[in-house]
Parts: C-alpha cells; sequence; structure tokens
C-alpha cells in the first residue's frame, strides 16, 4: 500500500477534478483514498501510453460500482496519482496511462 501522507498533489485538483476553489469541503480528503488506492494496485495495470478511452470520470464510476462507495473524480484522480500513473489533464477530468481489462 503506498504511503499517502507524504504525497503532494496538484494545487488545482479539488474533489470535482481540475479545477481551482479555496473552499474547504472541495478539497480531497486523503483518509478515504485508502480504499480506492487498493482496489487500482489490484486491478488496474500500467500502459505505456495514455489511454484516451477511458476519462477520470468515467474510471471513478469503474472503481464506484466496484467499491460499493461514492467516489469523487478527485479522489479517483489523486488516488491514480499517488499509485504513480502518467496522465494528461483535459478539463477537469483527465486519461491515464492505465488499462482496466481485469476489472470484472
Amino acid at each position: 500500500m503506498k504511503n499517502i501522507d507524504n504525497i503532494r498533489l496538484p494545487e488545482t485538483l479539488t474533489k470535482n477534478g481540475f479545477s481551482h476553489s479555496d473552499k474547504e469541503e472541495d478539497q480531497i480528503d486523503k483518509t478515504k483514498l485508502e480504499h480506492i488506492i487498493r482496489f487500482i494496485e489490484m486491478w488496474f495495470d500500467k500502459t505505456k501510453s495514455i489511454n484516451k478511452k477511458q476519462s477520470s470520470y468515467g474510471l471513478k464510476h469503474l472503481v464506484e460500482r466496484n467499491i460499493d462507495t461514492y467516489v469523487s473524480n478527485g479522489e479517483l484522480i489523486a488516488s491514480m496519482i499517488i499509485c504513480d500513473y502518467k496522465y494528461k489533464v483535459d478539463g477537469i477530468n483527465c486519461y491515464f496511462n492505465v488499462n482496466t481489462n481485469n476489472v470484472k
């Protein structure tokens, strides 16, 4: 399991994704990320190139269905960054170098 205490996330990353907000309720709560990270480490595989077929928003829904709890777009993005996935920002969403074919 990744150590999330010392991870620095992009300043523009909020619960909604890449958007600037100074509101406390919009900030990522790292304590919720552990469950998401466990799922990513178990079911996702890294690829050499960015996968443009599924954005962070689509991935968040995939994770939600499998862990039976709400996951925000920003929580998914933060978890993927912590797991050392490369990413390309696209508006509030982003794309990762990920293969999700193992997810049932």
